[in-house]
């Protein structure tokens, strides 16, 4: 299991929202709070592309599309915002599932307790309270 949360993404140029489940990865470097989406989705939120950058995968470097300042990003959970960012769009052609980069977690205010159990808990939550990953399905 790994930690996945739930996401209100607001596109800042047409006002879309979308509510969506995205992978905590730590291990996504970004300099900025960044999503990483698929092209579906990305065309959902009202954008097709962007700047063309490259980016290191873990095996790998491709070319992405990058729209900067793109998105408003709010963490919910138990239906309620806990957090909410301005941040970058990552268009990553043939992108499994949405994830989130290191600097958009510590925005957002996530601290991973279990990657493994699947485990979190927001940065203003009391110390005892535990929240479980927003996908439960088998990877």
């Amino acid at each position: 299991m790994v930690v996945h949360v739930k996401l209100r993404v607001k596109s800042l140029s047409g006002g879309v929202v979308k509510e969506l489940v995205a992978l905590v990865n730590g291990g996504a470097h970004s300099p900025e709070p960044t999503l990483v989406v698929d092209e579906n989705m990305a065309r959902e939120l009202g954008y097709i592309t962007g700047e063309v950058v490259e980016v290191s995968t873990v095996d790998s470097r491709r070319s992405v599309y990058l729209i900067r300042n793109a998105v408003e990003v709010s963490l919910i959970d138990e239906g309620r915002v806990l957090s909410k960012i301005k941040a970058h769009l990552v268009i990553h052609p043939g992108l499994e599932e949405p994830l989130i980069t290191d600097t958009t977690i510590d925005a957002l205010g996530i601290q991973v307790v279990s990657f493994g159990g699947g485990l979190w808990r927001h940065i203003n939550d009391p110390p005892d309270k535990i929240r479980r990953t927003a996908y439960q399905g088998v990877m």
